[in-house]
């Protein structure tokens, strides 16, 4: 394999690569699995066209060098950490077709395949939960002397008749907060009449916004979730440490956080309730 096939694999790589990043702008599941795919069938293409003369280890080069230098740029970017599992699953895509392609054990192609699958969905939205949430307190935060407020009157979080309060927490200017509604609003279908209360927890962190901006903005969605209304300065934010939106608080019967996270994983800590 000489140097002019070296760089139009690389190309071709490049080629694929930089055609489904666009993906990544309708989730990283979708991009991830995507690339996982291509990657794989680029991998075995390859292999057949360039190892039997060239070896194993040259036609992989230029194709996991483009993975290998936005894995190095992810590792040294903080808010790209978040998205490292985009990276890694179609590099171990091409490594398990090697792998696979040198050694031809249906057992490992298996047992492998199972793991990648693993990462590409449980396992990236563990990832995703605990770079976000894992360090978030739990356990330790009491916010029963939190004043919230609805239509009517501000109130104690001590003064809601529940054995368990949940928080949906968002902000106006978040998309990802306004789209989820509606599956907040499932939630609190859910529950309705349980010892379970799902409420939406407006956030007024841009200037002039009032209580009404929160219940005009979940009405528009066509959801009717009791919103309550906190402000900028609210001891839930900084007590909670909410720096990013949306958020979700799951509190016990004496007002005590015991979880702290994503939507999706307070419905499975909602389950074991």
């Amino acid at each position: 394999m000489n140097k002019k096939d070296q760089l139009l694999l690389w190309l071709l790589s490049l080629a694929v690569w930089g055609f489904l990043i666009p993906i990544r702008a309708y989730g990283f599941y979708w991009a991830t699995i995507a690339h996982s795919i291509a990657f794989a069938i680029l991998t075995w293409w390859s292999l057949r066209k360039y190892a039997p003369r060239a070896g194993l280890w040259c036609p992989l080069k230029p194709m996991l060098a483009p993975w290998l230098f936005e894995l190095a740029l992810r590792s040294f970017l903080s808010d790209s950490i978040l998205s490292i599992p985009t990276t890694i699953m179609p590099v171990w895509a091409v490594i398990t077709i090697a792998l696979f392609y040198r050694y031809r054990k249906t057992w490992f192609l298996l047992v492998s395949g199972a793991l990648l699958l693993f990462g590409l969905t449980e396992g990236q939205k563990q990832w995703y939960e605990w770079i976000r949430f894992g360090d978030k307190p739990v356990l330790t935060v009491n916010l029963a002397d939190c004043e919230v407020s609805d239509s009517t009157h501000t109130f104690r979080l001590s003064e809601v008749k529940s054995d368990y309060l949940v928080l949906d927490v968002w902000y106006s200017a978040c998309g990802v907060c306004i789209n989820q509604m509606p599956d907040v609003q499932a939630l609190h279908d859910e529950y309705k009449g349980s010892n379970i209360e799902v409420v939406s927890l407006f956030a007024c962190l841009l200037k002039g916004e009032t209580v009404s901006d929160g219940y005009r903005i979940v009405n528009e969605r066509g959801c009717d979730i009791p919103v309550y209304t906190i402000y900028k300065d609210s001891p839930i934010l900084k007590r909670c440490e909410i720096d990013k939106y949306p958020r979700v608080l799951i509190l016990d019967k004496n007002r005590t956080v015991i979880f702290n996270g994503s939507l999706e994983f307070a419905k499975r800590k909602l389950k074991k309730l």
